[in-house]
């Protein structure tokens, strides 16, 4: 089914200028192809038929019989009197029809039509473009090989001839507008993409300079609320990590009393499962703040993202037979820390579960991929949503005896995400799991 956005621009600016543009053009068009045809075009109907007429009584003048004064005499008479060039040639013999350009076209075919009525069957032949100023039309009153009687005529008793400037000015004022109607189009864009490239800026935790509003009154609006919103959503999450950082550390004091207390008891059993247990419970409150802060303090650097995954799986090489696929210098603009971070968990995950895996850099419709597949067991697909969420781990495919709250993904995703990009999961051709990590190689900027 055919729409009408399928043919219309999907940009704002540009469809601002279709809005503004195409009904001045239709207007402009009509107006102009109106004022032609039922102005113009009669009015040099009118002159042309008076033309006519006077072409076929100095005709009927130069060849009548019952009138004796000379052919100079007359010829002298209707020159003053109609003010027309009139000129006698002996033996003439009228040229074949002339095709005028298409600008002159529709003159001809008027004074063509109106001498036609007015002299006929008197054969006869014009030429509208004989001069600048002159039209020259030929009369053989008395057949071939006879005199023929050339008239020359000005152009302005025969056509309308002010059309064309009419045309002119039109074209003129209608330019003008468009230059205005653009130049404040673009000033009312120019907000709007200031106001998209804040907040894409903020959406990727970018601590960029404070928004002025600007432009009409809508966007200044739009502007002020995502200020506000912002600045909520900061003042929350700030609340949050400072709340989580101190229920870590008053977590740590104790943790950090208990280890020294199984430090002094006797090896035993008993000792070694609750020496692990208090790690696990370390570790448990490293991810829960790690998730909570989600690295938003650090800036964001030009940085190759194939060595920076080369790092990240450098650590975890000897826990699984791994090989990586890249391109070399992929310049993306991100936070170095929260990606690596993102990227081992990624690693992390698939060597966990798998013996081999694959890792692969690579950019693709303006998007840098890292691509981690395993030959783990891998997840269910109907399950792959439920794998971001926080704190699930799917024990039903994967083996529960590996350490961890199931808070990978989830911050990986919560990484990817804070950059413009994502973490897409599917079925991997070694049979185990394939994770996309998705990040955008071209960042939108502030425009001046």
């Amino acid at each position: 089914m055919l729409r009408l956005r399928d043919f219309t621009p999907r940009g704002f600016y540009a469809r601002s200028l279709l809005i503004v543009l195409l009904p001045l053009v239709l207007l402009l068009t009509g107006m102009t192809w109106l004022f032609y045809d039922s102005h113009i075009e009669q009015v040099s109907r009118k002159m042309s038929q008076s033309v006519s007429g006077e072409v076929a009584e100095v005709t009927r003048i130069m060849t009548s019989a019952t009138d004796l004064r000379p052919i100079e005499q007359r010829m002298t008479d209707v020159e003053r009197t109609l003010r027309m060039s009139v000129d006698l040639q002996p033996n003439g013999q009228l040229p074949p029809r002339l095709h005028p350009p298409f600008w002159r076209e529709s003159r001809d075919t008027i004074l063509r039509h109106e001498l036609e009525i007015s002299l006929e069957d008197t054969p006869f032949w014009i030429n509208t473009g004989y001069s600048d100023s002159q039209i020259q039309i030929l009369v053989s009153p008395e057949g071939p090989n006879q005199p023929v009687l050339q008239f020359l005529v000005d152009q302005k008793r025969a056509f309308a001839t002010t059309g064309h400037n009419f045309i002119f000015w039109v074209i003129l004022f209608s330019v003008l507008l468009i230059i205005i109607a653009i130049g404040f189009l673009r000033n009312q864009v120019r907000s709007v993409l200031k106001l998209a490239a804040a907040a894409e800026a903020w959406g990727r935790g970018e601590d960029v300079v404070e928004l002025k509003p600007s432009g009409a009154t809508e966007v200044r609006q739009a502007a002020l609320a995502i200020q506000q919103m912002r600045d909520r959503i900061t003042a929350h999450v700030d609340q949050r990590t400072a709340m989580l950082a101190g229920v870590s550390h008053d977590l740590r004091t104790p943790l950090t009393r208990l280890k020294l207390q199984l430090a002094l008891l006797p090896p035993s059993e008993d000792r070694t499962a609750a020496k692990r247990d208090l790690d696990e419970m370390a570790a448990m409150l490293d991810e829960y703040l790690a998730f909570a802060r989600g690295e938003e303090g650090e800036a964001y650097e030009e940085v190759d993202l194939t060595a920076l995954t080369e790092e990240a799986a450098l650590v975890l090489g000897e826990q699984a037979e791994m090989s990586i696929t890249s391109v070399p210098d992929m310049k993306v603009r991100l936070r170095p820390l929260a990606v690596k971070r993102a990227l081992s968990n990624l690693i992390n995950n698939a060597t966990s579960y798998g013996n081999v895996v694959l890792i692969t850099v690579k950019a693709e419709n303006n998007m840098a991929m890292v691509i981690v597949e395993d030959d783990g067991p891998g997840i269910p697909e109907d399950r792959m949503q439920h794998a971001f969420k926080p704190f699930v781990r799917l024990d039903s495919s994967r083996n529960q005896n590996i350490k961890g709250v199931g808070l990978g993904l989830a911050l990986a995703r919560d990484v990817a995400r804070s950059h413009g990009g994502d973490i897409h999961l599917s079925r991997a051709g070694l049979g185990g799991l394939r994770a996309e990590f998705l990040l955008p190689i071209q960042i939108l900027e502030m425009p001046q």
